[in-house]
Formats: structure tokens, sequence, C-alpha cells
């Protein structure tokens, strides 16, 4: 069943079931209602999904309302993977700490979350990622450079197989400085995607930054943020599948497959029957698993050679003198860039985010509690006047400690052209998802838009 006719049977199976979809836009009150009734399911009818992030919880989601009874395997004590909220209502102060930004053109995960009565308003610091003439001063790229990038990005899009091969030979600083671009120029382009890939530009296929940078769904256009944080979207999903099995704490250590079985071992000796079953896994952590019948070559080689950003996200919790609404810098310091978003400013107090990459990142991942204060307060006194409040001015969140793993975005470094095109086909009865497998990949989208991708094939 091609993307198409599987979204429009999932429109009419949800509205069958009671789940009735809101119809005005963005930002108004709507009603949803939630049938309580769990969906009959076919005899022998049962899936596994692996990975509790946004991308199983959505797949589950839909295999749920085919009508499949199903079980979430999640090695984490909580759902979300890579989507974190911090949220103080004493406070006043809401902030992701994962998945933050959701672009225009991304119509997947807009499309769910409207579904589930969620609302998305304007991010307060979009307009630094705008690459626009008007936005020259602001990114610290003169006009004459980005009219060049305009016209590199808009030739793009009619480049053949064999021309983006040879793009995605070179990285994208390279490329950027044959166009005649400054080495300021691109610095400053490496300072401001950094924080949404997790990693410089020069470690990325030129290709790969182009393909993203000419695409509507791009990862790199963000425009929303979801009103209370993105984590609302996995507590809405959490809850239309709350009469399903959800298995946190549990780490997948073998899967075999029969004709028409699968079965799941656990690490606490759990084993698990099923029809088929959706990995959501990253692409490293499927390659812990042990196989039976063995991985395919092709798999394990696109497995290895993908790789991920390094991104740390915390806050700092200041009483500023003066108004912090769009603030964002970037810094040389350990927490590299800060920023402030519009539902981070409460009443008396302002919860700054610090996004560090790279070896940075994992400074604030590995360190002592000591070392991650003593390097955060080092890096505001660059931020000029701040008084530190709360008798614990900070809030480290370990990306690494909730995920297990110590990327946070897919990063394709050059000569990987197409290696993600493996995983769209099924592994006999594995079906594969991840924000890294969807055409543009990056964002929450990519999570929704490669869960509706792997569970059309079922």
């Amino acid at each position: 069943m091609n993307r198409k006719r599987f979204l429009q049977k999932i429109s009419a199976v949800t509205l069958g079931a009671g789940l009735i979809l809101p119809k005005k836009s963005f930002g108004q009150t709507t009603t949803t209602t939630i049938a309580e009734t769990k969906p009959k399911s076919s005899a022998g009818k049962k899936a596994i999904v692996l990975g509790g992030g946004l991308s199983g919880l959505y797949s589950a989601y839909l295999l749920k309302q085919t009508g499949y009874d199903v079980t979430i395997i999640e090695r984490g004590d909580r759902l979300g993977g890579r989507i974190a909220t911090y949220e103080n209502p004493d406070l006043g102060i809401i902030q992701d700490l994962g998945g933050e930004w959701i672009g225009d053109g991304q119509s997947d995960i807009k499309s769910l979350v409207k579904q589930l009565n969620l609302d998305l308003v304007t991010t307060n610091i979009s307009d630094r990622f705008s690459i626009q003439k008007s936005n020259s001063d602001l990114l610290k790229i003169s006009k004459s450079s980005i009219e060049t990038l305009d016209k590199v990005i808009d030739l793009h899009k009619s480049l053949g197989s064999t021309q983006k091969q040879g793009l995605d030979k070179i990285n994208f600083s390279s490329y950027a400085r044959y166009q005649g671009l400054t080495e300021e120029e691109i610095r400053s382009m490496n300072d401001l995607y950094r924080v949404i890939l997790g990693a410089d530009l020069n470690q990325i296929s030129s290709e790969s930054v182009l393909d993203d940078l000419s695409a509507l769904q791009s990862a790199l256009k963000p425009k929303f943020q979801v009103r209370g944080g993105a984590e609302r979207i996995i507590k809405e999903l959490a809850n239309l599948l709350k009469n399903q099995d959800i298995l946190l704490g549990e780490t997948v250590t073998k899967v075999s497959q029969q004709k028409n079985q699968v079965t799941v071992d656990l690490s606490s000796g759990r084993t698990l029957k099923g029809s088929l079953i959706v990995c959501a896994l990253p692409a490293a952590a499927v390659l812990d698993i042990k196989w039976t019948p063995g991985l395919p070559k092709d798999l394990i080689y696109s497995g290895l050679r993908m790789q991920t950003g390094k991104i740390s996200k915390n806050l700092s919790f200041v009483k500023p003198k003066l108004s912090l609404s769009n603030f964002f810098l970037s810094t040389n310091t350990a927490a590299e860039t800060f920023y402030v978003s519009e539902a981070a400013i409460g009443p008396n107090i302002t919860a700054i985010t610090s996004i560090s990459t790279g070896d940075r990142a994992s400074l604030f991942e590995k360190g002592s509690d000591r070392q991650k204060k003593n390097l955060m307060t080092s890096s505001l006194e660059e931020l000029g006047d701040m008084e530190l409040v709360l008798e614990s001015p900070f809030f480290f969140h370990s990306f690494q400690k909730t995920t297990g793993r110590s990327g946070f975005v897919s990063l394709f470094p050059p000569g990987s052209f197409g290696i993600k095109d493996v995983w769209a086909e099924p592994f006999e009865r594995v079906f594969f998802a991840g924000e890294h497998l969807a055409f543009h990949t990056g964002s929450m989208d990519s999570a929704v838009a490669s869960a509706i991708q792997a569970v059309s094939k079922t």
C-alpha cells in the first residue's frame, strides 16, 4: 500500500474509532473526543515495536488503528526518546530539552499536532535561521553570498543522481568555500546550524546540506514550537496507547524470524512473539541486537556509516536586568550557544537554554556535577551581568543517560549518498522506522514520516 492510500485508510479508521480531528487552524481552541474502547484486532495480529521514541510511538498508534495488538519495548525508564520538556509551573517556565522546532513545510508533524488537539506557536528565534538578503546582518553573511547560496540551493532541485553523488563526495564547508563564501561567513553558518545538527558543516556531505536547504520539510528551517512543550505529543500518544503493552527498562538482545512469526528476547529473560516488528531504534542500536537470520550486509554497512551529531541542552536560571526576549548568542565557551524561548521567560525568573555540541557536549554529558556547574558559570560570564538565582541555578539534562546513545541527530558524512535507502524495504517480517530513515532527516517530522512509511508497508 502506498503512503497516500495508507493515510486515507488511517483517516477513515481514526474517524470511525472516535478520534474527532480538529478542523480549526493552529492556535485556536478545539475539542478532541477519544473513544475508550479498544479497536477489535484480528486473530494473530500482534505487532512488536522496538523503541519508545516519537517514531516508535506513532508506529504503534498506526498499527493499533489498523487492528494490531501492540507491544512497545523501550530500554529507558520513560517514553519520548529524544523529546523531553522541562516544566516548572511555580516559576512559569517551560522549555524543550530535546526535539523542539517544527518547520512550516513539515506537514506530517503539523498534522499530528493538530490531530492531538495541540497548538503550534511561532518560535521567537526563527528569523535566525532564515537565509535571506534582509537577514544578512543578523547572519553575518553578505547579500552577495546569500544570493550565491540561493542560486546553488535552487539549482540543486534540478540535479540528477550522478551530480548529487559528486556533491556528496565533499563536505559543505569546502563546497561553500569553493562558491566564494569567506571563512567568517562559513563560520557563521557553522554557528547557526550546529545547534540543530550537533556538528560542524565540515563534517557533513554538501549534498546532504543542500538537500535539506532546498526542501520544505528541512530541519534547518525552524518556524514553530509546540505550545506547552514537545513532550505533550508523547503524552498524548501514550494516552492513545494506554490499552497496549508498554515495557520500560527492557533491552532487546535477540530477534528471530520464522515464516509467519517473530520472536524477541529481552535482557530480563522474557520472550515475546508477534506477527511483525517495527524497529524504530537508531542504526547503531540495531547492530547491537543478535539477529536470526543475520542482518543483510548492506544494512550492516549502512548502520556503520551513519553518524550522529552530539548535542547537550541545559538550563540556567537567571534574573536579568534587561529583557531577554529574542535573545540568541553564539560564544566560544563550553556552553557554546545561548538562547531564550518566550515560554522560558517567567514572571521573575528566566531560563536561558544553552546548546553545546560535539566535544563540548561530551563535557556536559560526562562531567561531574561540580565540573558542569563550573563550566556553565564561566560560560555565563560572557553574557554580561546575569544574576543566577535559586538554590540550584542549573538544570542539566543528559540525553545520553535518557537514550543510551551519545548522538542526537543523524548525520550523513561525505561518501554516504544513498546509504539509508536500504532500510526502506522490510527485512522479512521487520519494518524499519526512525528519524534517520526519512527522506529529510533530523526532525520530529522525519520521525513521524518514517513511521508512516514503515507501517504502510506492513
